[in-house]
Protein backbone atom coordinates (compact mmCIF):
# COMPACT_ATOMS: atom_id res chain seq x y z
CA UNK A 1 0.00 0.00 0.00
CA UNK A 2 1.25 2.78 -0.81
CA UNK A 3 1.76 5.86 1.82
CA UNK A 4 0.41 8.38 -0.83
CA UNK A 5 -2.30 10.95 1.05
CA UNK A 6 -5.29 11.28 -0.86
CA UNK A 7 -6.28 14.87 -0.81
CA UNK A 8 -9.87 16.49 -0.11
CA UNK A 9 -12.02 17.82 -2.74
CA UNK A 10 -11.35 20.87 -4.32
CA UNK A 11 -14.78 22.35 -4.13
CA UNK A 12 -15.54 20.98 -0.68
CA UNK A 13 -14.85 24.71 0.71
CA UNK A 14 -17.55 25.72 -1.68
CA UNK A 15 -19.91 23.41 -0.07
CA UNK A 16 -21.72 26.51 1.77
CA UNK A 17 -21.72 28.84 -1.63
CA UNK A 18 -23.32 26.09 -4.02
CA UNK A 19 -26.13 25.62 -1.63
CA UNK A 20 -26.86 29.09 -1.28
CA UNK A 21 -26.71 29.94 -5.08
CA UNK A 22 -28.86 26.46 -5.66
CA UNK A 23 -31.61 27.32 -3.09
CA UNK A 24 -31.66 30.99 -2.78
CA UNK A 25 -35.44 31.53 -1.53
CA UNK A 26 -36.22 30.02 2.17
CA UNK A 27 -37.70 27.04 2.54
CA UNK A 28 -40.43 29.18 3.94
CA UNK A 29 -40.91 31.41 0.94
CA UNK A 30 -40.49 28.34 -1.40
CA UNK A 31 -43.48 26.89 0.53
CA UNK A 32 -45.25 30.04 0.04
CA UNK A 33 -45.30 30.56 -3.23
CA UNK A 34 -45.97 26.69 -4.09
CA UNK A 35 -48.92 27.42 -2.15
CA UNK A 36 -50.32 30.22 -4.09
CA UNK A 37 -49.67 28.73 -6.63
CA UNK A 38 -52.00 25.93 -6.29
CA UNK A 39 -54.39 28.20 -5.07
CA UNK A 40 -57.74 28.49 -7.26
CA UNK A 41 -57.50 32.30 -8.42
CA UNK A 42 -61.22 33.08 -6.96
CA UNK A 43 -60.02 32.58 -3.72
CA UNK A 44 -57.23 35.30 -3.52
CA UNK A 45 -58.44 38.21 -2.09
CA UNK A 46 -59.17 41.08 -4.53
CA UNK A 47 -57.54 44.58 -4.33
CA UNK A 48 -57.52 45.98 -7.44
CA UNK A 49 -61.02 47.05 -6.89
CA UNK A 50 -60.63 48.97 -3.57
CA UNK A 51 -57.54 50.75 -4.62
CA UNK A 52 -58.87 52.37 -7.85
CA UNK A 53 -62.25 53.20 -5.89
CA UNK A 54 -59.47 54.63 -3.47
CA UNK A 55 -57.75 56.42 -6.52
CA UNK A 56 -60.95 57.37 -8.10
CA UNK A 57 -62.12 59.18 -4.52
CA UNK A 58 -59.00 61.37 -3.86
CA UNK A 59 -59.17 62.46 -7.67
CA UNK A 60 -62.62 63.78 -7.28
CA UNK A 61 -61.62 65.05 -3.78
CA UNK A 62 -58.62 66.99 -5.31
CA UNK A 63 -60.40 68.86 -8.24
CA UNK A 64 -63.24 69.98 -5.64
CA UNK A 65 -60.63 71.70 -3.29
CA UNK A 66 -58.90 73.38 -6.63
CA UNK A 67 -62.09 74.24 -7.60
CA UNK A 68 -63.17 75.99 -4.86
CA UNK A 69 -59.63 77.87 -4.69
CA UNK A 70 -59.98 78.93 -8.20
CA UNK A 71 -63.30 80.44 -7.27
CA UNK A 72 -63.88 83.38 -5.14
CA UNK A 73 -66.81 83.02 -2.38
CA UNK A 74 -69.24 85.92 -3.92
CA UNK A 75 -65.88 87.79 -4.64
CA UNK A 76 -65.86 90.34 -7.67
CA UNK A 77 -64.12 88.52 -11.26
CA UNK A 78 -60.74 89.25 -12.67
CA UNK A 79 -62.74 90.59 -15.32
CA UNK A 80 -64.97 93.20 -12.97
CA UNK A 81 -61.60 94.09 -11.41
CA UNK A 82 -59.82 94.83 -14.26
CA UNK A 83 -62.58 96.99 -15.64
CA UNK A 84 -63.16 98.68 -12.06
CA UNK A 85 -59.01 99.60 -12.21
CA UNK A 86 -59.58 100.64 -15.77
CA UNK A 87 -62.62 103.07 -14.87
CA UNK A 88 -61.07 104.52 -11.97
CA UNK A 89 -57.48 105.55 -14.12
CA UNK A 90 -60.28 106.88 -16.62
CA UNK A 91 -61.47 108.94 -13.72
CA UNK A 92 -57.96 110.12 -12.73
CA UNK A 93 -56.73 111.08 -15.58
CA UNK A 94 -60.09 113.17 -16.81
CA UNK A 95 -59.46 114.94 -13.07
CA UNK A 96 -55.90 115.77 -14.10
CA UNK A 97 -57.17 116.72 -17.35
CA UNK A 98 -59.41 119.31 -15.94
CA UNK A 99 -56.73 120.83 -13.28
CA UNK A 100 -54.25 121.39 -15.94
CA UNK A 101 -57.16 123.47 -18.03
CA UNK A 102 -57.99 124.99 -14.55
CA UNK A 103 -54.16 126.17 -14.57
CA UNK A 104 -53.57 126.81 -17.91
CA UNK A 105 -56.59 129.07 -17.72
CA UNK A 106 -54.92 130.83 -14.63
CA UNK A 107 -51.88 131.73 -16.80
CA UNK A 108 -53.71 132.77 -19.85
CA UNK A 109 -55.29 135.17 -17.54
CA UNK A 110 -51.99 136.43 -15.54
CA UNK A 111 -50.27 136.61 -18.94
CA UNK A 112 -52.84 138.80 -20.45
CA UNK A 113 -52.86 141.33 -17.62
CA UNK A 114 -48.71 141.21 -17.84
CA UNK A 115 -48.53 141.83 -21.28
CA UNK A 116 -51.73 144.49 -21.70
CA UNK A 117 -49.23 146.98 -21.73
CA UNK A 118 -46.91 146.12 -24.71
CA UNK A 119 -49.23 145.43 -27.45
CA UNK A 120 -45.96 144.27 -29.58
CA UNK A 121 -44.57 141.98 -27.02
CA UNK A 122 -47.80 140.55 -27.27
CA UNK A 123 -48.15 139.88 -30.61
CA UNK A 124 -44.98 138.46 -31.31
CA UNK A 125 -45.94 135.99 -28.29
CA UNK A 126 -49.27 135.17 -30.26
CA UNK A 127 -46.91 134.69 -33.43
CA UNK A 128 -45.20 132.14 -31.53
CA UNK A 129 -47.17 130.36 -29.87
CA UNK A 130 -49.22 129.83 -33.56
CA UNK A 131 -46.49 129.15 -35.14
CA UNK A 132 -45.42 126.73 -32.49
CA UNK A 133 -49.06 124.72 -32.27
CA UNK A 134 -49.38 125.70 -28.51
CA UNK A 135 -52.95 127.40 -29.14
CA UNK A 136 -55.56 126.47 -30.79
CA UNK A 137 -56.30 127.22 -34.75
CA UNK A 138 -58.94 127.43 -36.97
CA UNK A 139 -59.32 127.80 -41.04
CA UNK A 140 -60.38 125.82 -44.39
CA UNK A 141 -58.62 122.73 -45.19
CA UNK A 142 -58.19 119.40 -46.13
CA UNK A 143 -59.09 116.04 -44.61
CA UNK A 144 -58.19 112.44 -45.14
CA UNK A 145 -59.34 109.67 -43.67
CA UNK A 146 -57.29 106.36 -43.83
CA UNK A 147 -59.21 103.19 -42.19
CA UNK A 148 -57.95 99.16 -42.13
CA UNK A 149 -58.16 96.68 -44.61
CA UNK A 150 -60.36 94.07 -44.60
CA UNK A 151 -58.14 91.51 -46.23
CA UNK A 152 -57.60 87.74 -44.72
CA UNK A 153 -54.90 86.46 -43.43
CA UNK A 154 -52.05 84.24 -45.42
CA UNK A 155 -52.65 80.99 -43.09
CA UNK A 156 -56.58 80.80 -43.63
CA UNK A 157 -57.19 81.27 -39.99
CA UNK A 158 -60.16 83.52 -40.42
CA UNK A 159 -58.11 86.80 -39.09
CA UNK A 160 -57.52 90.39 -40.88
CA UNK A 161 -53.79 89.99 -42.40
CA UNK A 162 -51.83 92.43 -39.87
CA UNK A 163 -50.46 94.00 -43.02
CA UNK A 164 -53.74 95.52 -43.97
CA UNK A 165 -53.79 97.45 -40.75
CA UNK A 166 -52.58 101.15 -41.20
CA UNK A 167 -49.25 101.44 -39.97
CA UNK A 168 -47.49 104.25 -38.35
CA UNK A 169 -45.02 104.53 -41.42
CA UNK A 170 -48.52 105.54 -43.46
CA UNK A 171 -49.25 108.24 -41.42
CA UNK A 172 -45.79 109.35 -41.43
CA UNK A 173 -45.88 109.73 -45.38
CA UNK A 174 -49.31 111.43 -45.25
CA UNK A 175 -48.24 114.03 -43.14
CA UNK A 176 -44.69 114.74 -43.90
CA UNK A 177 -46.34 115.30 -47.69
CA UNK A 178 -48.85 117.54 -46.30
CA UNK A 179 -46.12 119.28 -44.72
CA UNK A 180 -44.57 119.72 -47.53
CA UNK A 181 -47.84 120.84 -49.66
CA UNK A 182 -48.24 124.10 -47.95
CA UNK A 183 -50.20 122.89 -44.75
CA UNK A 184 -50.11 125.54 -41.80
CA UNK A 185 -51.41 123.48 -38.95
CA UNK A 186 -51.85 119.29 -38.86
CA UNK A 187 -53.47 117.20 -36.29
CA UNK A 188 -54.46 113.32 -36.26
CA UNK A 189 -57.28 112.23 -34.87
CA UNK A 190 -57.37 115.50 -32.74
CA UNK A 191 -54.11 114.83 -31.76
CA UNK A 192 -52.11 118.44 -32.60
CA UNK A 193 -48.29 117.98 -34.76
CA UNK A 194 -45.51 120.15 -33.11
CA UNK A 195 -41.56 119.71 -34.24
CA UNK A 196 -41.07 117.75 -31.28
CA UNK A 197 -44.48 115.28 -32.15
CA UNK A 198 -43.38 111.95 -32.96
CA UNK A 199 -45.71 109.14 -34.80
CA UNK A 200 -44.68 105.84 -33.70
CA UNK A 201 -45.63 102.09 -32.70
CA UNK A 202 -45.82 100.59 -29.39
CA UNK A 203 -47.02 96.87 -29.79
CA UNK A 204 -50.04 97.40 -32.02
CA UNK A 205 -50.79 101.01 -31.19
CA UNK A 206 -50.07 103.64 -32.94
CA UNK A 207 -49.13 106.83 -31.03
CA UNK A 208 -49.35 110.36 -31.90
CA UNK A 209 -46.62 112.01 -29.46
CA UNK A 210 -47.42 110.23 -26.21
CA UNK A 211 -51.33 109.56 -27.43
CA UNK A 212 -52.74 106.33 -28.70
CA UNK A 213 -54.67 106.86 -31.53
CA UNK A 214 -57.24 104.58 -33.24
CA UNK A 215 -58.98 103.59 -36.62
CA UNK A 216 -60.06 105.37 -38.54
CA UNK A 217 -57.34 107.68 -38.82
CA UNK A 218 -58.37 110.92 -39.36
CA UNK A 219 -55.56 113.27 -40.38
CA UNK A 220 -57.01 117.11 -40.42
CA UNK A 221 -54.37 119.77 -42.28
CA UNK A 222 -55.30 123.69 -42.18
CA UNK A 223 -53.55 125.76 -44.99
CA UNK A 224 -54.69 126.99 -48.75
CA UNK A 225 -56.68 124.21 -49.63
CA UNK A 226 -55.78 124.37 -53.30
CA UNK A 227 -51.92 124.31 -52.82
CA UNK A 228 -52.06 121.29 -50.50
CA UNK A 229 -54.74 119.34 -52.90
CA UNK A 230 -52.10 119.94 -55.66
CA UNK A 231 -48.95 119.47 -53.86
CA UNK A 232 -50.17 116.41 -52.13
CA UNK A 233 -51.52 114.88 -55.77
CA UNK A 234 -47.98 114.84 -57.47
CA UNK A 235 -45.92 113.89 -53.96
CA UNK A 236 -44.95 110.31 -53.23
CA UNK A 237 -47.24 110.08 -50.79
CA UNK A 238 -50.46 109.80 -53.17
CA UNK A 239 -48.78 106.71 -55.31
CA UNK A 240 -48.06 105.42 -51.67
CA UNK A 241 -52.28 105.48 -50.65
CA UNK A 242 -52.86 103.72 -54.19
CA UNK A 243 -50.43 100.99 -53.60
CA UNK A 244 -52.25 100.40 -50.00
CA UNK A 245 -55.29 100.11 -51.38
CA UNK A 246 -54.61 98.12 -54.52
CA UNK A 247 -52.96 95.57 -52.59
CA UNK A 248 -54.28 95.72 -48.76
CA UNK A 249 -57.34 97.25 -49.31
CA UNK A 250 -56.47 100.30 -47.24
CA UNK A 251 -58.54 102.92 -48.32
CA UNK A 252 -57.94 106.77 -48.00
CA UNK A 253 -60.58 109.57 -48.23
CA UNK A 254 -59.84 113.28 -49.01
CA UNK A 255 -62.49 115.44 -48.73
CA UNK A 256 -62.12 119.53 -48.58
CA UNK A 257 -63.42 121.17 -45.63
CA UNK A 258 -64.42 125.02 -45.70
CA UNK A 259 -63.78 125.26 -41.91
CA UNK A 260 -61.26 122.88 -39.51
CA UNK A 261 -60.26 123.35 -35.86
CA UNK A 262 -57.76 121.61 -34.28
CA UNK A 263 -56.75 121.63 -30.69
CA UNK A 264 -53.54 123.33 -29.40
CA UNK A 265 -50.53 121.13 -28.50
CA UNK A 266 -48.95 120.95 -25.02
CA UNK A 267 -46.33 123.06 -23.93
CA UNK A 268 -43.06 121.03 -24.72
CA UNK A 269 -40.34 121.13 -22.41
CA UNK A 270 -37.12 121.80 -23.77
CA UNK A 271 -33.87 120.57 -21.68
CA UNK A 272 -31.43 121.91 -24.19
CA UNK A 273 -32.55 123.87 -26.70
CA UNK A 274 -32.00 127.76 -26.05
CA UNK A 275 -31.96 130.89 -27.85
CA UNK A 276 -28.27 132.38 -28.60
CA UNK A 277 -26.68 134.26 -26.24
CA UNK A 278 -28.44 132.88 -23.27
CA UNK A 279 -26.12 130.50 -20.91
CA UNK A 280 -23.26 130.40 -19.17
CA UNK A 281 -20.39 131.73 -21.89
CA UNK A 282 -17.94 129.56 -20.83
CA UNK A 283 -20.25 126.45 -21.95
CA UNK A 284 -20.76 127.98 -25.20
CA UNK A 285 -16.70 128.42 -25.93
CA UNK A 286 -16.07 124.77 -24.53
CA UNK A 287 -18.28 123.71 -27.03
CA UNK A 288 -17.51 125.78 -30.36
CA UNK A 289 -13.30 125.26 -29.34
CA UNK A 290 -14.44 121.17 -29.42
Amino acid sequence: MSGRRVGRAVDASMSLLTAISSNALEPDYAVAAERRRREPAAVRPRRTVPAAVLAVLLGAATMVAVLQLRTPDGGPSPRELLVREIEERTRAAEALAAEREAIAGEVAAIQEAALAADPALRARLEEAELLSGAVPVAGPGLVIVLEDGDQPAPDGDGEVDPAARVQDVDLQVVTNALWASGAEAIAVNGQRLTSTSAIRTAGEAILVGLAPVLPPYRVEAIGDVRAIQTGFARSAAANHLTFLQSTYGITATTTAETELRLPGAPTPTLSHAKRPGVGSSGSSSQEGSS
